[in-house]
């Protein structure tokens, strides 16, 4: 009885934070480690869309600012140790780390209007 019990709570338990992710509509970008160029764009100084290795967009918050991520010419991931960013990692900016928040799915950045 103890064997079945520990066996069904080992269950829920490595169950429960992907079933929490998908309730709040969190994701996880995989492969990230074995890109070699990333498209992105930044939203806001807290804020950035990423493509990724199969052309979907996601919408990455940090937990805080990240003031050189609108100026920067490039980026950096820390990813875990299966390659892909979650909201374990964080993005790498000119030396400075920026937890991840969270990861959504997103449509991509926004289109800019044509002026006429």
């Amino acid at each position: 009885m103890r064997t079945t019990l520990s066996l069904i709570a080992l269950g829920l338990a490595a169950t429960g934070p992907a079933a929490a992710a998908k309730e709040s509509g969190e994701t996880v970008i995989p492969f990230m480690s074995s890109l070699q160029a990333v498209e992105w764009k930044a939203a806001s100084d807290d804020s950035l869309y990423l493509r990724g290795p199969r052309g979907e967009w996601y919408f990455v918050r940090t937990m805080n600012r990240c003031t050189r991520l609108r100026s920067s010419p490039g980026i950096g991931f820390q990813t875990s140790a299966l390659g892909q960013l979650d909201r374990h990692g964080a993005i790498l900016v000119q030396g400075v780390r920026c937890p991840i928040e969270s990861i959504t799915r997103s449509d991509g950045p926004p289109q800019r209007r044509k002026s006429s």
